[in-house]
């Protein structure tokens, strides 16, 4: 940034000074084309004079140009010797400048030239030598030299390019504060952005940025806050379900060890206690089976390289089989379970993993209704999807949770999820499973009320009856 700013106030410091130098050249260019014009005016009148050799005239005339024009006015002959002087120092005197021998020995009828004159007070100024030859029927017979005082356009110059100086460098100071505020301005959010970034990658999950204002940055500090407050639940879900998974793999453990040894170091055990033990036993082992086989199934729905194995299904039948195989255990907790089917579907999907999510979606309404109440499934069409609805008469969900539901890990009642058994991942399964097969999963819950959970997935076609 310092180096990009120090190329900048270069430039415009060059663009400054190449501005002051054109100026320059235009205000002498155009004094010396009035001037030299001038001294051809003067050139011209005095060719009668100079042929006829009147002295008083050539005088006269030189006096007059001078005070006309500002200057000094001098005649010289074909040698270059001054003939008359309108100062009257240097009569009789031979002169060798360029600008004479431009003219009286060269090929040019005028000629100028810059010269810098000591004064008596050691103050130097600037002048210009203009000659201009003397024309007699097609001869040069001599030549006129006036000398003009340029100072004042140089004074006028140097003024002009001081106060362009000056403004220049007003402009260019002011221009890198503004720089360096707009820098600072700019960079002050990105290096906060880094900032929190470096401190999130070292684990501080809490870290977010202050966010001000409503343009791209606000937007981005934004975005990385949703991101950062994404990241810090799910590692808080992610602890969780570390805890969650190792209770629930711990109980039936130990469950299984009490047992175990209560048959290993009593003597004389009766035959009905060692089948009620085993039985338990039986049930902890399943409890375990669940825990992996949900951390197994977790994998395979995460993994990129998964592929379909995409059949024609009629949904009917499906559904059908995961609500059949499930009935028993509605009846073991005393809730009615029914399949209803108003529209007889086709659809292209992995039966194995759509059986899955359909099951998950029962067992969890099941496992959330208390005895007594009921789970209906429907299958119909809504629009170009076939939705399989679940719908429960259980404790409902809190309006806070349901943007949650989906989240791996996520459990609205974790002491009764405890209960109840489960790692809060069937959800999560469910919905990764309706959007490999592009379809989607609604939910609609108030709580003590029950829900509603509608599996959407696209129609191939629909069976006529």
């Amino acid at each position: 940034m310092l180096f990009n700013l120090g190329v900048a106030i270069i430039a415009f410091a060059a663009v400054t000074m190449a501005i002051a130098y054109l100026a320059e050249d235009y205000l002498v260019g155009l004094r010396v084309r009035e001037q030299l014009k001038s001294t051809n005016n003067v050139a011209v009148s005095m060719a009668p004079y100079l042929s006829s050799a009147n002295a008083y005239k050539m005088f006269e005339l030189a006096e007059q140009s001078s005070k006309k024009y500002g200057g000094r006015f001098l005649v010289l002959n074909k040698s270059g010797i001054v003939l008359v002087d309108s100062f009257s120092t240097l009569n009789g005197q031979k002169l060798d400048h360029k600008e004479i021998s431009d003219v009286l020995l060269g090929p040019k009828d005028a000629s100028y030239g810059f010269h810098e004159i000591n004064t008596e007070d050691g103050k130097p100024f600037y002048a210009v030598y203009y000659t201009a030859a003397v024309v007699h029927d097609g001869e040069t017979i001599g030549a006129v030299l006036f000398s003009a005082d340029i100072q004042d356009v140089v004074d006028i110059t140097r003024d002009f390019i001081r106060v362009l100086m000056m403004i220049s460098i007003a402009a260019c100071a002011m221009f890198a504060g503004v720089s360096i505020w707009l820098s600072g301005y700019i960079t002050r959010p990105i290096n906060d952005l880094k900032n929190v970034a470096l401190s999130i990658s070292r684990g501080n999950l809490h870290q977010r940025i202050h966010v001000s204002g409503k343009n791209e940055m606000a937007a981005l500090a934004h975005t990385f806050n949703v991101m950062s407050e994404k990241l810090e639940n799910m590692d808080k879900k992610r602890s969780e379900f570390v805890s969650n998974a190792s209770h629930e793999l711990k109980t039936p453990l130990s469950s299984i060890k009490i047992l175990i040894e209560s048959l290993l170091y009593q003597d004389g055990v009766e035959e009905r206690i060692y089948k009620e033990f085993l039985g338990d036993i039986n049930k902890e082992i399943d409890r375990l089976n669940d825990v992996i086989s949900g951390l197994l199934t977790l994998a395979r729905t995460d993994s990129e390289t998964q592929a379909l194995n995409i059949d024609k299904i009629l949904l009917s039948e499906l559904v059908f089989k995961s609500v059949t195989s499930l009935k028993p255990i509605a009846n073991e907790k005393g809730v009615a379970l029914n399949f209803t089917v108003n529209n007889d579907l086709e659809v292209e999907c992995d039966a194995l993993k759509v059986m899955q999510a359909v099951t998950n979606l029962v067992e969890n309404a099941i496992k959330y209704t208390d005895p007594g109440g009921s789970v209906q499934v429907v299958l119909s069409k809504s629009g170009s999807d076939a939705a399989i609805a679940v719908k429960d008469t259980g404790c409902g969900i809190p309006e806070k949770d349901i943007p949650y539901l989906f989240d791996r890990f996520y459990r609205v009642d974790k002491a009764r999820a405890r209960d109840t058994g489960g790692s809060g991942l069937g959800l999560h399964i469910a919905q990764k499973i309706a959007l490999l097969h592009g379809g989607s999963i609604d939910v609609q819950s108030e709580e003590g009320k029950g829900s509603v959970f509608t599996l959407y997935l696209p129609i191939k076609s629909e069976v006529k009856a």
